[in-house]
């Protein structure tokens, strides 16, 4: 019997009450969580996804998926974009879950009283890969391949294929569900749609400069927002909204990164991974070098707080990739440095075989690059700008495998 539905605030609510029961009583839980930068695709895809899998009236049992945030509540912060998001669709980020309400682990919830359905990845990295890893479900992603999830997943999704926003993804998988919960036309419904839309619109038009960025939408995204924009126009009375007016709040609030320190610009977009030989480690930022350099002091205090954070991350290999609109130009810089001899190994084989893929061009003079025994940096113009971390992060993952 499917459960009844409420709107996102109590589902949210409902949802860490069980959370909490589930360590208490060491009772079985499904989870939804997205990857490890927990940008605005990953935790509104997630919440998304679990929201409208919980209430599915497809629904064969009474499973409740808990869709968790993946980053510590106090990491909450550094998303200044999340805030306008979230009140368009009546909720705080309080209201959240995020691994701060997953204490204890694996102590409080054993693993094989898990499920984990993936958002916005397919493979899921780090100490909760390590301990839960074998109990991942399924998976909604745009990312590459990794062939970590089973093929057979069931009746749960295994999707990985491209687009835009992965939110685009989860929607169309969702589509049915959404299309049958919207026959209830009261004005409570109404409301409840709306809100939905407008957490699961967010990510595709930032993801997709609101479907501006050709190399980056595909059909995917189109379906979804012209969907999405009649529940929100359904529930908010119509002409009140626009897709550009909220694009631009939701630019404005994600580059409003000025009252950060630079570490937390580092971890604010940030996604590792664990490599055989060494660690990669990756930070998409919304200002560029100058902004950087300005607000550290100078070129050296910029680079010395970039080797801290890739020491204190253990990482072989460090990037920082920087994305602005000079004179409304979209451009795109690429700080690279080896840490170690692998990280240096793989850092110069990467310049040696992307630079033509990526059209890089040199920084500058040459200010911010290095050589030496066990390190080596440079720093790029990226003029293939349609490249964004998506694409960049695998190549720099074979470079360092293949080091």
């Amino acid at each position: 019997m499917p459960l009844s539905r409420v709107s996102l605030r109590s589902f949210l609510s409902t949802a860490k009450s069980k959370l909490n029961n589930a360590a208490k009583h060491q009772s079985p839980v499904t989870f939804v969580i997205g990857n490890e930068s927990a940008d605005l695709d990953s935790i509104c895809s997630t919440v998304c996804l679990a929201y409208l899998r919980t209430y599915s009236p497809f629904s064969r049992n009474e499973t409740f998926y808990i869709p968790l945030s993946n980053l510590p509540r106090r990491d909450l912060a550094l998303r200044p974009e999340l805030t306008p998001v979230l009140s368009h669709a009546n909720l705080k980020p309080s209201d959240l879950i995020t691994l701060s309400d997953l204490t204890n682990y694996p102590k409080a919830i054993s693993p094989p009283l898990t499920r984990w359905l993936l958002v916005d990845h397919n493979s899921l990295q780090g100490e909760l890969g390590s301990i839960y890893g074998s109990r991942v479900v399924g998976c909604i992603d745009h990312h590459e391949e990794e062939h970590k999830i089973p093929w057979d997943c069931g009746p749960e999704p295994r999707i990985v294929e491209e687009a835009g926003s992965c939110s685009s993804l989860v929607l169309e998988y969702c589509k049915p569900t959404w299309t049958e919960l919207g026959k209830n036309r009261s004005e409570e419904a109404r409301q409840w749609n709306a809100e939905l839309a407008r957490l699961a619109i967010a990510p595709v038009l930032a993801d997709t400069a609101n479907l501006m960025y050709d190399s980056k939408t595909t059909t995917w995204d189109k379906k979804a927002v012209r969907y999405l924009e009649g529940w929100i126009m359904a529930g908010e009375g119509g002409e009140e909204y626009s897709n550009d007016a909220y694009f631009k709040e939701i630019a404005e609030a994600k580059e409003d990164v000025g009252g950060l320190s630079l570490r937390d610009i580092w971890r604010k977009d940030y996604k590792q991974w664990e490599e055989r030989i060494g660690n990669l480690g990756v930070s998409a930022v919304v200002k560029d070098m100058a902004f950087l350099i300005e607000k550290a002091g100078s070129k050296e205090k910029m680079l010395e707080t970039v080797k801290k954070w890739g020491h204190e991350r253990g990482l072989s290999l460090v990037a920082i990739m920087t994305t602005s609109h000079p004179g409304g130009d979209f451009k795109r810089e690429l700080l690279l440095w080896g840490l170690d001899s692998k990280g240096v190994e793989a850092a110069k084989k990467f310049a040696a075989d992307g630079e033509k893929e990526l059209r890089l061009e040199k920084w500058g003079e040459g200010e911010l690059d290095m050589e030496g025994k066990n390190e080596w940096r440079r720093c790029w113009w990226q003029n293939k700008v349609e490249s964004s971390r998506k694409q960049v992060a695998p190549l720099l993952r074979t470079s360092l495998t293949s080091s």
